[in-house]
């Protein structure tokens, strides 16, 4: 890179692993074989990149930076791996395209090594795009801990830990120094793994689109009372789902005037299945 005058760009956020104890803890972690598909989001040079295409039965890295292909045709040249690549924005990408490809393995693991100012929309979309995955491993800045543990009723409370928690268990790995990357962040990281629970309506409820949708409008709101929080969703007319609210606060012996930000998860899976008119178990 150095040779090729390549610059990180700090509008991409890019700060590359380059410490070879942490790449052996990953591998460690995903542990993954020839039984499983593997996804990475953010390949950077593609040194780790390669290791995980080696082990797996099917990788598939998406690179927003287009720079990167020309590296990563040197660093997979004469390899024989089942290894596809995307150089777009993964925020934006259908991967619907891959899912048969997938499908075809025991097992699909996810890794990132993301940018830290798109952790919430692009764990969400992980979640979203990918709910048959066995295990998710994401680099995140230290910090974010509040964010993906946070209860109900704290400030940080958002999407993030609600819907994380519906689809999984975080369990902190390692803390990461900054000097484990090059450029240098001024944060210091951290290693979060994100295991799938069972097969469940919450869990299901996690990867629906429609649900995400439907939590994050409630929680922009989440001062407000949930009758009126519920008028910013658009899910429902207005009377009925005021109708609808009205069955779930008896059902949960809640008050009027209980806000959006005091539920729990479980709860806002119950309280959108109410207000959309499903079924026991039905999530769309």
């Amino acid at each position: 890179m150095r040779q090729q005058l390549f610059s990180p760009r700090n509008s991409l956020g890019q700060n590359f692993l380059i410490d070879r104890r942490v790449f052996d803890r990953i591998l460690e972690q995903l542990a993954p074989d020839k039984n499983d598909a593997l996804v990475e989001i953010g390949m950077g040079p593609g040194l780790l990149s390669r290791e995980l295409a080696q082990k797996a039965g099917m990788y598939l890295g998406c690179e927003i930076d287009q720079r990167f292909k020309s590296f990563h045709a040197e660093v997979f040249a004469g390899l024989e791996v089942n290894a596809y690549f995307l150089y777009e924005d993964a925020l934006k990408t259908d991967f619907s395209f891959y899912a048969e490809k997938i499908a075809a393995y025991e097992n699909l693991l996810v890794f990132s090594n993301l940018p830290y100012y798109i952790t919430t929309d692009l764990i969400l979309k992980m979640i979203c795009d990918f709910p048959q995955a066995g295990q998710m491993l994401f680099m995140l800045e230290k910090a974010a801990l509040n964010r993906l543990l946070a209860v109900p009723g704290s400030k940080a409370y958002g999407p993030l830990a609600l819907i994380s928690s519906l689809w999984g268990e975080w369990k902190e790995l390692m803390t990461v120094s900054g000097h484990s990357f090059d450029p240098v962040p001024r944060t210091t990281s951290a290693l979060y793994s994100l295991i799938a629970y069972d097969d469940s309506e919450y869990k299901r409820a996690a990867s629906a689109s429609s649900f995400q949708t439907f939590t994050a409008a409630l929680l922009r709101n989440r001062r407000k009372t949930l009758a009126n929080a519920l008028m910013y969703t658009k899910m429902q007319e207005e009377g009925i789902a005021r109708q609808r609210l009205d069955i779930f606060l008896r059902e949960e012996q809640l008050s009027d005037n209980v806000r959006a930000e005091s539920l729990t998860a479980q709860q806002f899976v119950r309280l959108y299945r109410t207000v959309m008119g499903l079924s026991s178990g039905q999530i769309s």
